[in-house]
């Protein structure tokens, strides 16, 4: 029996793509969510590497997800719940001393004082000043990036209208962030190298650059813009891991009347003579046929996978095949016989809620990065790390605990062996127990995504968390590609909601949010055409009898 023609199908059951189905359903379409995987979430996922263990095993803490879209899609009913990790961050230095970071103000600068008294005063308005511009890049999250056509003139009008509160000096401060790199900006703060070493580690994560890299400032703000329950910057753990956002998102979606397929995965979109898209083919030949196809696919891996060269301009093919999805990022899931002890903590209350990173310095960091530009894997690599089972029973067997670790810099060329993935396990355990004492005697299994697992399991192309790096040139109305910024693609009835559209990476949720709006947008102007087409065709039938 013949399908019926959906709405909306989407491809790809990652967390935006659940979101985007959640929100078009709720307007009334009857939307179709085919995932290739059996289980839901993309990156973000809860899997069982070993029995009895619940791992999140790619995204592992919570932070970009707005708590409008929370409200909105009413996730909190749907099972989602998220615990703050506190601190912020704890990371030991080889002289046996550490700094905490715990998202405390006061707190904070209290402990900076203990190193340097001039960055702990430097810090108050480090943090004023990062609020502020953060707030500004907030606004931006909800902003369909307007495309560099005189067409669009209307679109950049009313982004202008939504900024207009962004004074001269503040759209400085913006331009020096996107393209400046963290050590020059975090050097106009602070004097000690412990200090910039503890708050350049988020100038890094996913990216391919070091801290003394253009740009990587961005990187840095990128993931200050989060909160949790309204506390700027934080992480927290999600009850029941990872899974439990794309779960949360699923349920959402469902009680809107969204059907969602596992283990559905989708070969080619389906183009017809006139260059629309008018469904997609499954890999076991199924076609499904639909008004609108939304890909919640890497950028790449729609363009030239399941659209083809054939069908696309030149200029489109050129530009997608540009796009830099470079990584040297390495998950590293490990479970413990118990929770591991370092000395060098030195406040009150248990540092395993919190997460510990192995940054000491700039330089650290620069120079784990100088060894992957040369093909070469990271010799003292940045490592942070966190403690599911001090937060949530139930994620090991009775007794165990689990430590999941994200690590730079493995170059994406590096052969994909057991033995690569072994040696980097060493050197991650290594680099921690240089600050916990016997941690390596603790281990009882150890899983490593290497860039090119993180590519084949989840679709990262090239690694990449966040289906392409956040550059000046891959941002905003140039992200994924020049004119195509609006969520919008040259198939026509074809759209991206991914993590390669604007605002980038990360578990938020917000590329899947705005492209359900440019859909709705689309759906109701095509609504209207139609009666406008039908009207016509009824006074050319009725000129035609006279």
């Amino acid at each position: 029996m013949e399908e019926r023609v959906r709405d909306v199908v989407i491809i790809g059951g990652g967390h935006n793509g659940l979101a985007c189905a959640a929100y078009l359903a709720r307007a009334g379409l009857d939307v179709c969510v085919l995932e290739r995987r059996g289980v839901l979430g993309g990156a973000s996922v809860t899997e069982e590497p070993w029995p009895g263990y619940r791992v999140s095993s790619a995204a592992y803490v919570v932070s970009l997800l707005p708590d409008r879209i929370v409200k909105e899609l009413d996730l909190r009913r749907h099972g989602y719940e998220v615990s703050i990790i506190a601190p912020d961050y704890v990371v030991p230095f080889p002289d046996g001393t550490s700094l905490t970071l715990w998202g405390d103000l006061e707190r904070d600068v209290r402990n900076i004082a203990r190193l340097n008294e001039a960055d702990a005063r430097a810090y108050a308005a480090f943090d004023a000043y990062f609020e502020r511009i953060a707030g500004l890049v907030r606004e931006l999250l909800w902003v369909v990036p307007p495309n560099l056509r005189l067409a669009d003139a209307w679109g950049w009008l009313r982004t202008a209208t939504r900024l207009r509160g962004i004074a001269g000096r503040d759209l400085h401060e913006l331009v020096r962030l996107f393209t400046m790199s963290a050590a020059d900006f975090l050097d106009e703060w602070f004097v000690d190298d412990r200090v910039k070493g503890a708050l350049a580690t988020q100038a890094i994560i996913g990216a391919w650059c070091g801290p003394m890299t253009p740009g990587s400032a961005y990187v840095l703000m990128h993931h200050w813009i989060g909160e949790i329950d309204g506390h700027s910057g934080a992480w927290g753990w999600v009850k029941g891991g990872m899974g439990g956002v794309a779960t949360a998102l699923a349920e959402a979606a469902r009680a809107h009347g969204v059907e969602i397929r596992t283990e559905a995965p989708v070969a080619r979109v389906v183009v017809n003579a006139q260059g629309r898209a008018t469904g997609v083919e499954l890999v076991d030949g199924t076609t499904i046929a639909a008004r609108q196809v939304v890909s919640n696919a890497h950028p790449i891996t729609t363009y030239l996978a399941l659209v083809g060269r054939e069908h696309l301009p030149s200029e489109v093919v050129r530009d997608i095949e540009r796009y830099r999805t470079r990584s040297g990022s390495v998950k590293v899931n490990v479970a413990l016989g118990e929770l591991p002890t370092f000395p060098c903590w030195d406040q009150e209350g248990p540092l395993h809620r919190g997460l510990v990173a192995i940054s000491p310095s700039i330089e650290y960091l620069e120079r784990a990065f100088d060894d992957a530009k040369y093909g070469q894997p990271s010799r003292h690599p940045y490592v942070e790390v966190v403690f599911p089972t001090a937060h949530e029973d139930g994620l090991a067997p009775e007794g165990k605990h689990l430590m999941l670790g994200f690590s730079q810099y493995l170059p994406y060329d590096t052969p994909n062996t057991d033995a690569t993935r072994e040696a980097w396990a060493r050197s991650v355990l290594e680099a921690l127990e240089a600050y916990a004492p016997g941690l390596s005697g603790l281990v009882e299994h150890a899983e490593v995504l290497t860039p090119r697992d993180l590519e084949e399991r989840y679709g990262l192309v090239g690694g990449n968390i966040m289906h392409g790096e956040l550059v000046p040139d891959q941002l905003f109305s140039f992200r994924p590609i020049p004119f195509y910024g609006d969520h919008r693609t040259p198939i026509r009835g074809l759209y991206l909601c991914g993590a390669g559209t604007h605002p980038g990476g990360g578990v938020m949720a917000v590329p899947g949010r705005n492209a359900a709006r440019v859909i709705l947008r689309d759906a109701r102007l095509g609504r209207v055409a139609e009666r406008v087409d039908g009207a016509l065709d009824q006074v050319r039938g009725l000129l035609a009898r006279d």
